[in-house]
């Protein structure tokens, strides 16, 4: 069916959108289409009605477009243009044509329209959503940007603090050293007693030594170089260690420190330099926070763990406080006397290492009563290697040894410091050792090849040939060239592999049988060459019974503790008869149980020479020898006599 050309017409022209200008002569005739009205809401007779309909700024637009159109009809003209009626707004789309009609060409300029309010609408939704999306992100760049500049602020104040309190912490024990070592040379002219000031010095080098290795260990931890070295240790031993550190540091306070050990295995395989770090740098904030009172450490094994418990009388912390206490450069306020190592790195370090060995720590604490830190760390039980009889097994964790110990080796030091050289000469001759000095690793080649030493010192950084090229010369000599060698030791300031490489120098340090950091003290040089003790530290029964030790038994005993003595007497002599009923037995497992246990004890009340029996009976491969052990229970029973 075809469609009424007339028909289809009229209704274009009413149902569109539209309006159109014609120019005839000088005047102007004005037509908008019936949809259009009805859209707009509003009659529109002529031009003028039509361009006051239309908000400003689109009336100008329009008339702009239609004379720019009027002379460049070539050009695609699409434009946006609102009409404002009462409240109502409505936004079009107009396409401008020109055509030409009539008999005298008259130009007729029209636009064609479509409505576009609701798209335009959501145009300007979407923008301010936009707007305000942009808005919001910009405030919250700007806060963030805010807590990172407060946060960098806040880490420059505590750097700035730390590097300032580290300045006093350095310079007021070296500036007091100085004065000391004044004051000792006045006194050894006239021939008086210096050992007062020496202890005190002795106390200030341990101080400085905690707090280097506790900015070494930070340092490491920042650029990820620190690494476990787990090694099979002895858990008294690591007590006995523990406790020597930091006995100086509590006696100077006059607070005592405690320990106390239960574990049913006395053998673990894990790093002990850094368990001792997290136990020395626990018990240390614990004195430092402690006027009244002491420090108690309870070491336990659990099921594949152990767990270190530090307790303490001190000041206390509230929920302020807990929360800032693993934070590098922060210190609590101590009311409890003079700041003993205040780096401010001591807990920081705690968590760090013990997060390293995938353990745990909690902290209780309450204000004006005390805390209590607690660690728990995994760790693997192990077999104790078998001691020589004449090898003290922990004469590494001992000090001043060199009277009781002896070394009869040839031993060459290697090293371009004249003082760490002397220093080691020293230790060295005191536990009986022979001494040759090299001053570079050429000199140090030279005279291996011309004398048959034990043990070789190597510092790692020399000139000529360094530690390692001389070490590594050495192994690629045939056996029969060096068969009195027992040793090559590395010594080195740097306490990483990345500090080795920034020195420019490749180790593998399996090439060493030791890699022994700097400062290096006797009581590792003992354990290094396998010192042998003197008879006269032995459990020389008969010379212990002549020599009455009972004064100087007391005297060992910390003071805080010697009201518990008539306990301790008591209760040992009960775990004495009972070694004697399991020896009747023959329960060997029983014995070494309740030796351990004893053993335990001692070590609280600090009495060695009684402990060193102990420790030897725990020690010893079997028990069948009832008339050894008997006599050695007796000698037990003499010296708690003398206590009691």
């Amino acid at each position: 069916m075809d469609l009424d050309k007339k028909f289809l017409g009229e209704m274009l022209l009413n149902k569109t959108l539209w309006w159109c200008l014609t120019q005839e002569g000088d005047g102007v005739k004005f037509k908008a289409s019936p949809a259009l009205q009805e859209m707009v809401g509003a009659q529109i007779p002529d031009y003028a009605t039509f361009l006051s309909y239309l908000m400003p700024e689109s009336a100008h637009l329009l008339e702009y477009k239609s004379r720019e159109f009027m002379t460049r009809p070539e050009v695609d003209e699409r434009f946006l243009v609102g009409f404002k009626v009462d409240d109502k707004i409505t936004w079009l789309i107009n396409k401008l044509h020109l055509a030409h009609q009539g008999p005298g060409d008259c130009r007729v300029l029209y636009s064609t329209c479509v409505e576009v309010s609701e798209m335009y609408a959501l145009e300007e939704q979407l923008i301010e959503s936009h707007s305000r999306l942009m808005i919001e992100q910009l405030r919250a760049k700007e806060e963030m940007a805010k807590k990172e500049a407060e946060l960098l602020q806040q880490q420059y104040d505590d750097q700035t603090q730390f590097l300032a309190m580290l300045s006093h912490e350095l310079r007021s024990p070296l500036m007091g050293m100085n004065s000391l070592v004044s004051v000792v040379k006045k006194k050894q002219q006239a021939h008086e007693d210096a050992t007062d000031d020496l202890k005190t010095m002795r106390l200030t080098i341990e101080q400085l030594n905690f707090l280097i290795n506790d900015i070494l260990t930070f340092a490491q931890t920042e650029f990820g170089s620190i690494q476990l070295k787990p090694t099979v240790f002895e858990l008294d031993q690591l007590g006995e260690y523990v406790s020597h550190l930091t006995k100086s540091i509590a006696s100077e306070k006059g607070i005592f420190v405690s320990f106390a050990i239960s574990s049913r295995n006395n053998c673990f395989y894990g790093d002990l330099v850094r368990v001792s770090q997290i136990l020395v740098n626990l018990i240390v904030n614990a004195i430092k926070f402690t006027e009244i009172g002491g420090v108690f450490v309870e070491i336990r094994e659990l099921d594949n763990e152990l767990e270190i418990q530090v307790s303490d009388s001190g000041v206390g912390m509230d929920e302020t406080d807990l929360k800032n206490i693993f934070k590098p450069f922060k210190q609590l306020e101590s009311d409890a006397g003079p700041r003993y190592v205040g780096s401010g790195l001591g807990l920081a370090i705690v968590n760090t290492l013990v997060e390293l060995m995938n353990g745990r720590i909690f902290v209780e604490s309450t204000k004006g009563v005390g805390s209590l830190f607690t660690v728990n760390l995994p760790m693997e039980v192990k077999s104790c290697p078998t001691n020589d009889p004449n090898v003290e097994a922990g004469c590494d964790t001992c000090s001043e040894l060199s009277d009781s110990f002896q070394c009869d080796f040839d031993v060459l030091i290697a090293d371009d410091s004249s003082i760490n050289q002397k220093v080691l000469e020293t230790f060295l001759e005191q536990l009986g050792c022979r001494v040759d000095k090299a001053n570079d690793g050429n000199q140090a080649w030279e005279k291996f090849q011309q004398n048959p030493y034990d043990f070789v010192f190597l510092d790692i950084q020399m000139p000529g040939m360094n530690g390692a090229e001389v070490c590594q010369k050495i192994r690629a000599l045939p056996a029969e060239s060096k068969s009195n060698l027992q040793g090559v030791f590395a010594l080195t300031a740097a306490h990483t592999v990345n500090e080795v490489e920034q020195m420019g120098i490749e180790i593998d340090q399996s090439i060493f049988d030791e890699w022994v950091e700097k400062p290096i003290s006797q009581d590792k040089i003992i354990h290094l060459l396998h010192c042998k003790e003197l008879p006269a530290t032995k459990a020389n029964l008969k010379m212990l019974r002549e020599s009455d030790q009972a004064e100087s038994l007391v005297a060992d005993i910390p003071e805080h503790l010697q009201h518990l003595v008539p306990q301790l007497v008591e209760s040992t002599g009960k775990e004495i008869n009972e070694v004697r009923t399991s020896l009747l037995e023959g329960d060997e497992a029983a014995i070494r149980k309740i030796l351990h246990r004893m053993k335990g004890n001692l070590m609280l009340f600090n009495i060695p020479a009684v402990l060193d029996i102990v420790r030897e009976m725990e020690q010893m491969p079997s028990y069948q020898n009832r008339s050894d052990v008997d006599a050695r229970l007796r000698f037990l029973e003499n010296q708690l006599r003398k206590l009691g």
